[in-house]
């Protein structure tokens, strides 16, 4: 590797060159997006199932047997990164374990039109 060019790098996100043993990248967004602008302090709370339920991994057999044979190893002269985002890794080596999770909980919240009813999925309380 010659040279590596990354733009963007953000939310729990890896460039490694080298080898690594684990790497375990975990992100969590909780977003609200509303037509009217305005913010209330007491929103975004992390305790939502989206959050806390567990990631069901598919089991592992460790019975698998590989053989190599690089007669001609890999160059790569640049690397030209747009972004990465998100609990993404850029790894440049080899890696025995690799755990990555990312969460987003999407909140949006229209105006309602004349004579219809407000429709709450959710509903965010206003701080006293």
């Amino acid at each position: 590797m010659n040279s590596i060019e990354g733009i963007t790098l953000a939310f729990s996100s890896l460039y490694q060159i080298g080898d690594s043993q684990n790497i375990n990248a975990l992100s969590k967004a909780y977003a609200v997006q509303r037509e009217k602008e305005f913010f209330l302090t007491s929103e975004g709370s992390f305790d939502s199932e989206v959050f806390t339920s567990p990631i069901e991994l598919p089991r592992i057999n460790p019975n698998i047997r590989v053989n190599r044979l690089n007669l001609c190893p890999i160059k790569v002269n640049t690397m030209s990164i747009r972004a990465t985002s998100f609990s993404s890794i850029i790894h440049i080596g080899n890696t025995s374990n690799v755990y990555m999770e990312g969460r987003v909980k999407n909140i949006r919240q229209l105006e309602k039109e004349e004579g219809e009813e407000q429709q709450n999925f959710e509903n965010i309380e206003e701080p006293n």
